[in-house]
C-alpha cells in the first residue's frame, strides 16, 4: 500500500523541524555533483516512497533550518506538516528574502491558504476529557462476512508482523470463527485512515490512535496488551558517557515521529532543558534506514524508541547499542473492534482474545515473538490517561 500523504516529524513552529520526504530534480543533483547551481529554478518534487531529508535542506542547503525558509503568507502551503505525491516545490529569493514555494502538482490550490499547523514537539496538552468528533467521520467500508480482516499498526517492518500475527489468525480460525486476513498498512497514517474509514475489522492500535479512534469513530476498545511499553533513550554502545543533555546541537531519531513514545520522548528531552527544533534536530527513521542503522552510521547521535521497536532490531545491531535510561512506561497497543461488528461478535471476540496467550499452541508463540504477557479489558483509567494526546494525535493525522 502506497501513501498519499507524508507526515514529517514535527509542525511548523520553530521547536520542531518537518521531515519531508522528496525527490531532486536532474538539475539539481547535476548542480550538486558539479558544485555549481543550473541557471533555472531549482525544483524538488514529492514522490511516493522517496525518502529523502526535509526540503529546507535539499533547497536551500545543510544546516539551513526549515523555519528559515518557510513563510506561512508566501509559501503557499497550507500546513508544512502534509505534502502529497507530485507536489512541486522552488526556492524563491525576493528582495534578500529566501523561502520555499510551492509551485504546482496535486492540491496545490487546495494548500494556497497556508494556516500554521500545531507542532508535535510543543504539544504538552493540558489533560481534558475527549470530545465529539471535530469533523465527519467517513462512512465505514463493510467487510466481507466471511472473512475478519484486522489491521496492524506498522510499528516494525511488515514481514515480522506477519509472521507474528499468522499465530492470531491461526487461533481465531481454530475457534470456528470466519477466515481472518491480517493487513499491515505502508505506514502510520495509512493505517489511522484505514481504521476510522472502516476497513478493519479489528484495529491493533498504539493507544494514542485506539483513543482518538474511539472518540471520532466510534470503534470500540476491546483488549489491551500488557506490559507497559518501555519508552526509551539509545546511542551507541561506544559512547559509553553519552546522557540525554549531551544531544544539544545534534540530531536525535524517533522510530516513528507521530507515535506516543516520540511525544513522550520529547517531553522527556524538554525536561532536560532540551528544545526540539532549537537545542537537537528531530529525524524520523527512513523506510530504507531505521533508526538503529542511522544511529550506527552516524546519521543521529541518539535515538528514542519504543522496548518493542528496540526488540525488533537485527541482533547485530542491537549488541552496538545500549539503553541509557527508560524515562517512561506508556499503555501497550489497544484493540479495537468495528461496531459493524454487533455487541454479540465483539463480546465474543474480547473473551477469544483474553483466553489467547493461555493457548499452548499459537498464544505461546505469539508471547515468545512479541513479549506480550497479557490481554486485558481496556479500564477507563487508561482512556483517561490518553485523553490529553486525542486533540494533538488528530492533529497529527490531518483533522483539525
Amino acid at each position: 500500500m502506497s501513501p498519499a500523504i507524508f507526515r514529517q516529524a514535527g509542525a511548523p513552529s520553530r521547536r520542531s523541524p518537518p521531515r519531508w520526504r522528496l525527490v531532486a530534480s536532474a538539475a539539481l543533483l547535476l548542480g550538486a555533483v558539479l558544485g555549481t547551481g543550473p541557471a533555472v529554478a531549482q525544483t524538488v518534487e514529492v514522490k511516493v516512497g522517496d525518502t529523502f531529508s526535509a526540503i529546507a535542506t535539499r533547497l536551500a542547503g545543510k544546516g539551513v533550518m526549515w523555519s528559515k525558509v518557510y513563510d506561512a503568507r508566501l509559501t503557499g502551503l497550507r500546513d508544512p506538516n502534509i505534502i502529497v505525491p507530485g507536489m512541486r516545490f522552488e526556492l524563491v529569493e525576493d528582495g534578500g528574502r529566501r523561502y520555499v514555494k510551492l509551485v504546482g502538482g496535486p492540491d496545490a490550490m487546495a494548500s494556497a491558504a497556508p494556516r500554521p499547523a500545531p507542532s508535535m514537539a510543543a504539544a504538552t496538552p493540558t489533560p481534558r476529557p475527549a470530545v465529539a468528533p471535530a469533523a465527519p467521520v467517513v462512512p465505514p467500508v463493510a467487510a466481507a462476512a466471511d472473512t475478519l480482516v484486522i489491521g496492524v499498526l506498522p510499528n516494525i517492518p511488515a514481514p515480522a508482523l506477519l509472521t507474528q500475527y499468522e499465530s492470531l489468525k491461526k487461533y481465531l480460525e481454530r475457534q470456528g470463527g470466519p477466515k481472518v486476513r491480517i493487513v499491515v498498512p505502508a505506514n502510520f497514517k495509512a493505517f489511522f485512515d484505514g481504521t476510522v474509514r472502516g476497513d478493519f475489522d479489528l484495529s491493533v492500535a498504539a493507544p494514542h490512535f485506539a483513543r482518538l479512534a474511539q472518540v471520532d469513530a466510534r470503534m470500540v476498545p476491546l483488549v489491551m496488551y500488557e506490559p507497559r511499553i518501555p519508552a526509551q533513550f539509545i546511542t551507541t554502545a561506544e559512547n559509553a558517557s553519552a546522557t540525554a543533555k549531551d544531544m544539544k546541537g545534534k540530531v536525535v531519531g524517533f522510530a516513528n515521529p507521530t507515535s506516543l513514545v516520540a511525544m513522550f520522548g520529547q517531553q522527556w528531552l524538554r525536561q532536560q532543558g532540551l528544545e526540539p527544533g532549537t537545542d537537537y534536530e528531530v529525524r524520523g527513521a527512513r523506510t530504507d534506514m531505521g533508526v538503529g542503522r542511522m544511529m550506527l552510521s552516524g546519521e543521529v547521535a541518539g535515538a528514542v524508541m519504543s522496548g518493542g521497536e528496540f526488540r525488533a532490531l537485527p541482533p547485530e545491531e542491537a549488541a552496538r547499542m545500549r539503553i541509557v535510561e527508560v524515562f517512561t512506561r506508556i499503555p501497550n497497543f489497544i484493540v479495537l473492534g468495528h461496531p459493524r461488528l454487533g455487541t454479540s461478535q465483539l463480546d465474543k471476540l474480547k473473551s477469544q482474545l483474553q483466553a489467547f496467550l493461555a493457548d499452548a499452541e499459537d498464544g505461546a508463540a505469539f508471547a515468545k515473538a512479541t513479549g506480550i504477557t497479557g490481554m486485558v479489558t481496556v479500564s477507563d483509567e487508561v482512556l483517561r490517561e490518553l485523553d490529553p494526546h486525542v486533540a494533538p494525535t488528530r492533529r497529527l493525522m490531518g483533522g483539525n
